[in-house]
Order: structure tokens, then sequence, then C-alpha cells
């Protein structure tokens, strides 16, 4: 799984450069000029441990959400500071 991941990591940057160039040449600039960047990078269709409450207890599992992430609520304390009030 974890190979799998790095594969998606490794062909997203791809897409992303591929995407920056053609932009660049389209446009006569830079990539860095046009301020094209990834604003938020998270990886899915892979298992994570997280924990959760099973019979009132917490308990560590390997959850698989296909093709999805997980999601907090605004102010949950596992939210990057940038995203507490969104969540």
């Amino acid at each position: 799984m974890a190979a799998a991941a790095n594969f998606a990591w490794v062909n997203r940057s791809s897409m992303t450069f591929l995407t920056r160039q053609a932009f660049a040449k389209q446009f006569n600039s830079t990539p860095d000029d046009l301020d094209m960047h990834v604003i938020y990078h998270v990886s899915h269709n892979i298992a994570k441990i997280e924990e959760h409450i099973i019979d009132g207890r917490p308990k560590q599992l390997l959850v698989h959400r296909k093709g999805a992430t997980r999601a907090f609520p605004p102010h949950h304390p596992l939210i990057p500071v940038d995203y507490q009030l969104t969540g």
C-alpha cells in the first residue's frame, strides 16, 4: 500500500509540473510568476490507523475510505491551525 501511495504522489506531482509548464508556455510566463502552486495535498485510497470509540472505549483501527479522506469539523484538535475555522 505504501508503494501505491508513493506512486500516486509522484503521479500527482508530475501532473502538477506538466500543468504548470503548459500554462507558462501558453501565457509566455513562468509558473512562479503565474503563482501556480498546490494548495493542499492529501492522499486517498489508503488505509490509516485511527482511534475510534468502540463499546465506550478508544480503540486503534485500520480504516480504509475508498476515494475519500477523513473529515473533521471546525476546531478539531487534529486539524492544522490554518484550517481550524472551516474544518
